[in-house]
């Protein structure tokens, strides 16, 4: 049966980044064995780049938003999100996907808004990326799906969408891997100004505040 280190392991290889371990959020001891499919105890070895595309996109209408999606795996095997974080997109986990329905596992990987060919339903939707809102896309694609319970790995936006999820939807999270740490912004501080040298390592941030927030954003 696969281990958790090995399912890090394989969000790790593919992904061309260090393996992380996978931290519970475990529902109880009966979940946990569903959640853990029979399959090879170690992950094969990928080579960066040797997928690069999904063979096919789906879509579905959730909350706010038509939220395009890949999918990899079998239909009724252990979901696993794949959230990407900015200015990347689903392709992120092209060799990621393979290697985890290889074992088992249903993979599903939407691309957040703004991003590919998730829509927004309603051009009078405020045009926001705060990550609440993120958050709450990923809960209604969930819904949208029938899906209770899910494996959440991510990057960047996506690590803290499954952040924020964990913490104010824990039910809804087996496990997690965020490989960009355990992050969530406290936005109260963030109205206080950074150090010069610190504000000055986010220069860019200032270019895309003065974009268009339909370029930014989305349609």
């Amino acid at each position: 049966m696969i281990s958790r280190r090995t399912f890090s392991k394989a969000v790790g290889l593919g992904a061309g980044a260090a393996s992380v371990p996978l931290s519970g959020f475990r529902a109880d001891a009966s979940t946990e064995t569903t959640a853990r499919p029979p399959g090879a105890a170690s992950v094969p070895a990928v080579t960066p780049g040797t997928h690069t595309e999904f063979p096919a996109l789906k879509s579905v209408k959730a909350g706010l938003l038509d939220v395009g999606y890949a999918e990899a795996g079998p239909a009724h095997g252990p979901v696993v999100l794949l959230l990407h974080g900015w200015p990347y997109d689903i392709h992120s986990f092209t060799d990621v996907a393979p290697l985890l329905a290889g074992q088992g596992y249903r993979v599903l990987v939407p691309y957040l808004r703004g991003h590919g060919s998730t829509r927004f339903l309603s051009h009078r939707t405020p045009r926001t990326a705060e990550q609440s809102a993120v958050a709450l896309d990923i809960i209604a694609f969930m819904d949208a799906l029938k899906i209770d319970q899910a494996i959440l790995a991510g990057f960047d936006w996506g690590s803290r969408t499954a952040d924020i999820i964990a913490a104010l939807w824990p039910r809804r999270v087996k496990s997690l891997v965020s490989t960009s740490g355990y992050l969530i912004t406290d936005v109260r501080a963030q109205l206080e100004p950074a150090l010069p040298a610190v504000e000055h390592n986010w220069w860019y941030q200032w270019y895309f505040y003065r974009t268009p927030l339909t370029w930014t954003y989305g349609a």
